[in-house]
């Protein structure tokens, strides 16, 4: 008998799961990941469950509230209405968008305990520096004290994530390193006719961001033979124009104010890299996902989570801030934009490892190591291909 045949007819026996996800707002870097499980076999449905549709802060980067579709949505739930999702529900699994974050996210955990539901946490690392990360640490062992027993496992974002999760106690077992997933749609790439080496940055203009501290060090190379296009606004922008101006470099960098989100995404076929250079606790790093899928190649700082995506001289370079030379060191490697992996392959791994159909497909790996005693599977980046 065919071996896929009878792959086949064993998927489609698995009891059919209800998924039902809690998180902030229903978010542009959630969407595709969310359809794509909807659209597996082996899901009967997925609710997303949100405190508001959207925040201030992603308004004013140019986000609007997108749809998500064959996704049921509910949103505002007060804590009547969270007992009785979890009431109606007694055999989905509840993913909760972090540990008692958000009084939703308190409420819907004490919910979950109360009814004995499959609960797990989707989380980013919390940021432990200074006097509020010590604090914020003290509150997390408290929560794992009090919770750790009603988890049945947790998805990690970066390796910062699994490692702070890790550190505080939780079984390694149920922790599984996770990241954003997105499908974007990809534009034919534009060749470079000016022999530059083309370099994006989108995002918030601030010191947590690195970005003034990235061009300092560009522009410290004397090298001249590059385009660097920062979209967004913040603090920094003064002191990079500033910079500018006294190193004449008005034709290398330019500034543009945010841009929607869907017309960012068609502007990516027009550069060879994408830089992502924080300062501060980051915890994934949705642009790097976009660039690899557009083809082109990522330079972060280690401390952004989606680093571990990064097969250094392959699909990009990495730097550590807290190493002198460091990132200089990156920057010439960009600009000498030698032996690294061409567009059509980087894309390709890209594809497999980093979009909504590859998280979804990951996630119900995860749920059979947990529930149906599965194999625990290896997240898509760090797979061979």
């Amino acid at each position: 008998m065919n071996i896929a045949f009878v792959l086949a007819i064993f998927e489609f026996s698995l009891p059919a799961m209800n998924l039902i996800f809690w998180q902030g707002i229903i978010s542009i870097h959630q969407k595709s990941f969310l359809e794509a499980l909807a659209w597996e076999p082996r899901v009967k449905s997925v609710t997303l469950v949100v405190e508001q549709t959207i925040s201030d802060y992603r308004k004013n980067m140019g986000w609007d509230v997108p749809e998500i579709k064959h996704v049921q949505l509910i949103i505002a739930p007060d804590k009547k209405r969270i007992t009785e999702i979890f009431a109606a529900n007694k055999n989905a699994i509840h993913i909760l968008g972090g540990l008692c974050v958000s009084p939703m996210m308190t409420n819907a955990i004490n919910a979950g305990i109360a009814a004995k539901a499959k609960m797990g946490i989707m989380t980013e690392p919390y940021d432990r520096e200074g006097i509020k990360g010590m604090l914020r640490d003290i509150k997390y062992r408290y929560l794992k004290i009090r919770y750790s027993k009603h988890i049945d496992f947790l998805l990690t974002i970066g390796k910062e994530g699994v490692n702070a999760f890790t550190r505080l106690g939780f079984n390694t077992e149920k922790v599984f390193p996770w990241a954003y997933f997105v499908t974007i749609p990809l534009p034919e790439r534009v060749p470079d006719m000016a022999g530059k080496v083309r370099i994006l940055y989108a995002g918030r203009v601030t010191e947590q961001k690195g970005i003034y501290r990235f061009v300092k060090e560009l522009a410290a190379t004397g090298n001249k033979d590059y385009v660097l296009d920062i979209y967004g606004d913040g603090p920094d922008a003064a002191k990079i124009k500033e910079l500018m101006n006294e190193n004449s470099l008005e034709e290398q960098i330019h500034l543009f104010p945010f841009q929607k989100y869907d017309d960012m995404l068609l502007k990516y076929c027009a550069y060879d890299w994408v830089a992502l250079p924080s300062t501060q606790k980051d915890g994934w790093g949705v642009i790097i996902n976009e660039g690899l899928l557009n083809g082109l190649k990522g330079i972060c700082s280690n401390i952004c989570g989606v680093s571990w995506a990064i097969k250094e001289g392959e699909n990009g370079v990495t730097f550590d801030w807290h190493s002198e030379h460091s990132c200089g060191n990156a920057i010439r490697r960009m600009l000498a934009n030698e032996s690294f992996w061409p567009a059509e392959k980087t894309a390709m791994w890209a594809s497999a490892a980093l979009t909504g159909e590859a998280g979804a497909a990951y996630c119900l790996q995860i749920l059979d190591n947990v529930y149906d005693s599965g194999s625990r599977p290896t997240a898509p980046w760090l797979a061979e291909q």
